[in-house]
């Protein structure tokens, strides 16, 4: 894997259970607020969070 690697402090990947390796992504949200998603390896649950936050307007896309 390439690039793209950033640094989330501990405390923050102990609460979301983020662990070394794992997809997530930041979303800006139209509030002006941003969002730390987990992605699993479960696609479709993966596609359905970001339709339920779509769906509550909490993205800009």
């Amino acid at each position: 894997m390439k690039g793209g690697r950033i640094t989330i402090p501990k405390e923050v990947r102990e609460k979301l259970g983020i662990k070394d390796g794992d997809f997530v992504d930041f979303l800006l949200t139209r509030y002006g607020s941003n969002k730390i998603i987990k992605f699993e390896f479960d696609w479709k649950k993966a596609m359905k969070q970001i339709d339920s936050l779509r769906k509550r307007k909490l993205l800009l896309s």
